[in-house]
């Protein structure tokens, strides 16, 4: 191994450079600090922790839900929290808008989520298997819609009388990346199931690499000296396309292995993953949405025979509408077992996407302060007051505990072998 001798002060300066610069979260380079918010995955864990085993901890999963749990924070005594996503009202946003134009509530996410914590509702009866899985993949898909949020915000401040600027139209970006992608190399996301799926559907586009350039070319489209109102709406629509890309497999996946060979477990992967993207269909195309919908209902006890393949077909005839085609989707695959066969080979026209972008340069700036936070309860109700997008995340100021380190260390090292 070689290295390359470099004199102290040309080490010393490159070094307080690199830890000056905000750190990548997998290959994407946020220009703001989105620390705390990526850390909402670690809530995520904690909430499928407590779901654990054969008595699910449903009260301390919900308490995670509604309070938080203290990984992501807005300060020492204010969490983030995922039942404060899950009512947000979102109204005037594309994605958002179209659940509420199928017939959903604001808090949609919300009704569900608990409804499968306490038992109540469509999941009155239904076993803890249907309810555990629900619960913890429901939270995946509101994390997915809340990341929708804040792309949305970001073209809007962009376009707000203040422009584009990295604090403001590029932090909120970086949220929805931060938000989707997580802390943890992508464990405990959105991001890792479509990894998952991709694997599943191995001749489909590879969705956790191929979204990468359109949040970096949406990125450069509302920072200042490069925004493009257009540029940064066709990156948040081609991203929302692969979104559905991966909830679709995953709804494919698990009906077609309900059908043939029934599994609680699977039945409710499949209903609560389509239910990520289904208000965004049905504004595409409402009658494949209400096919794949009833073909999915948590209520059923078995999937009958056809089912699979009805609303397979279905859906694939809304492709042109949704904007994707049977090559991105690709085929589920599955060598463990015999899959069903669908007499009706899926056929559309090719899609073309635009063009994405590689990663933006490195933004030197301060590191901030990783912050543990508890709530207030004299001053918190479970919601997220002040908006994420709505300002740069909180200071070391406020920190209660550990104060994070720069990790470039590898970098530095990748530098001088």
């Amino acid at each position: 191994m070689a290295f390359i001798s470099l004199p102290r002060a040309t080490f010393s300066l490159l070094w307080l450079s690199l830890a000056l610069s905000y750190d990548p979260l997998g290959s994407y380079m946020p220009v703001s600090n989105v620390l705390e918010h990526s850390q909402i995955d670690l809530d995520v864990k904690a909430f499928n922790d407590a779901l654990k085993g054969d008595s699910p901890g449903y009260a301390a999963a919900k308490d995670i839900y509604q309070e938080g749990g203290g990984n992501s924070c807005k300060s020492a005594t204010n969490p983030r929290t995922l039942q404060g996503f899950a009512t947000k009202d979102l109204k005037g946003e594309s994605f958002a808008d179209a659940f509420y134009a199928s017939g959903l509530a604001v808090n949609f996410w919300d009704t569900e989520i608990l409804a499968a914590l306490d038992g109540t509702g469509k999941y009155n009866g239904l076993s803890n298997t249907k309810r555990v899985t629900s619960a913890k993949k429901a939270v995946l898909g509101l994390v997915t819609y809340y990341a929708s949020h804040e792309l949305e915000a970001a073209i809007q401040k962009a376009a707000g009388d203040a422009g584009p600027s990295d604090s403001g139209s590029g932090h909120a970006w970086d949220e929805g990346w931060a938000f989707y992608y997580g802390s943890s190399d992508g464990a405990n996301s959105p991001w890792e199931v479509s990894k998952k799926r991709d694997a599943n559907f191995p001749d489909g586009s590879v969705v956790e690499t191929a979204i990468v350039p359109y949040f970096n070319s949406g990125l450069v489209a509302v920072r200042a000296g490069t925004y493009s109102d257009t540029a940064a709406k066709e990156a948040r629509d081609v991203i929302y396309k692969m979104w559905a890309v991966t909830y679709l497999r995953a709804a494919y996946k698990y009906l077609e292995i309900s059908e043939r060979s029934y599994s609680e477990k699977a039945h409710a992967e499949g209903y609560s993953y389509y239910m990520a993207i289904d208000g965004w269909i049905a504004a595409k195309d409402n009658a494949a949405a209400q096919t794949m919908r009833t073909a999915l209902d948590i209520t059923q006890t078995s999937i009958p025979a056809g089912t699979y393949c009805a609303a397979k077909a279905a859906m694939e005839a809304a492709y042109p509408s949704i904007g994707i085609d049977c090559e991105m989707m690709g085929t589920w695959t599955d060598d463990s077992a015999t899959l069903t066969t669908c007499s009706t080979a899926c056929s559309t026209t090719k899609v073309t996407l635009p063009a994405g972008a590689d990663a933006v340069g490195a933004v030197s700036d301060t590191a901030s302060d990783d912050v543990t936070c508890v709530p207030d309860h004299d001053d918190h109700d479970g919601h997220d007051h002040d908006g994420d997008g709505e300002g740069a995340a909180p200071s070391g100021a406020r920190s209660m505990c550990k104060t994070a380190l720069v990790s470039t260390a590898a970098v530095v090292m990748g530098l001088v072998m």
